[in-house]
């Protein structure tokens, strides 16, 4: 691993929001800060898109009952423009991809991480992760390579080579001084801008960094065909083991997709996580639950059964 990264006395993450999800902010920073053993060594740099000042005091308050250190990174409104934005995603979840031209020239390793998560376990196992001299570490994302379909897709719209090697972007360590070195962002932007990816800027990660990236434990991101156990990763014996013991122990639960914890009343198993560290949010007042617009076809019951059939998978895998 490189000194500077050995070096670096602080245990840099960052979160990207928009004035929408700034209680989510406060929520996953609680979750870390939490479940660690060293909140004064952690640094949270938030990439601002218009967050409120009320909502920014808010979250500073929250993060420095801790004794952690935070800072706010204002996004222009001319960043990003044309790029391609569909469903619940806004242009924040590609202000990653801009993180080594923006955080302080110090740094030069962080922790990304997405704002409908919960970290349940130490940050400093994740930080310390080496992932040598590779730009990037991430977790393979098990709802797409379990899925013959979406492997054929990423084939045919980024080349995927090995398709059994797609990630998700919502939890990444990031290389900082690689990033720099090589002006990834520009080339990941670049991409992203002159194609409707389906995944969007995770799709563009992928093509830039086919082949060239660190595999994380599944454990660090466990999104929800992992979370519920699908079948269709029960069924693939190379899968399934590691699914399992992740569901088992999950040190981050990543609500990747349409439902969202803060959307419905709190259930044990689903969301009561979620809503325990808001209450130890300065957003603990806000009105809850809170839907989306468009919640058609969202049934919380659904969800509900899906657990307790992943529990009982959990008990037979389990011994």
């Amino acid at each position: 691993m490189d000194k500077d990264i050995i070096m670096d006395k602080n245990i840099n993450v960052v979160l990207a929001s928009d004035d929408n999800y700034a209680q989510h902010v406060a929520v996953v920073a609680t979750s870390i800060l939490d479940n660690t053993m060293v909140a004064s060594k952690l640094r949270f740099f938030i990439l601002n898109d218009n967050i409120s000042e009320k909502k920014i005091s808010l979250i500073k308050k929250t993060v420095e009952k801790f004794e952690a250190k935070i800072e706010f990174i204002d996004i222009g409104n001319d960043k990003l423009k044309n790029i391609y934005l569909s469903g619940h995603v806004s242009r924040a979840a590609y202000f990653r991809l801009m993180i080594a031209d923006l955080v302080p020239e110090d740094v030069k390793k962080v922790i990304y991480l997405d704002v409908d998560l919960l970290v349940c376990d130490d940050i400093i196992k994740l930080w310390k992760v080496d992932i040598g001299k590779f730009p990037l570490g991430a977790v393979l994302d098990y709802g797409i390579i379990t899925s013959s379909r979406m492997r054929k897709q990423k084939e045919k719209v980024i080349g995927l080579s090995d398709s059994y090697k797609y990630f998700n972007s919502g939890v990444l360590i990031i290389n900082v001084k690689e990033w720099r070195l090589n002006d990834y962002g520009s080339k990941i932007l670049a991409f992203a801008q002159k194609e409707k990816l389906l995944h969007h800027d995770q799709d563009a990660l992928n093509k830039i960094f086919m082949n060239n990236w660190y595999e994380i434990p599944l454990r660090w991101n466990v999104i929800p065909p992992v979370f519920y156990l699908f079948t269709k990763i029960l069924l693939n014996s190379k899968f399934r083991n590691v699914a399992v013991c992740a569901k088992a122990m999950p040190a981050i639960v990543h609500y990747a997709g349409r439902y969202k914890p803060w959307e419905f009343q709190k259930y044990s198993g689903f969301n009561d996580k979620y809503y325990l560290y808001l209450s130890n949010t300065e957003f603990s007042e806000v009105s809850m639950p809170q839907p989306s617009k468009n919640m058609h076809g969202k049934s919380i019951c659904r969800q509900i059964i899906r657990l307790k059939i992943a529990d009982l998978w959990l008990k037979i895998f389990v011994k």
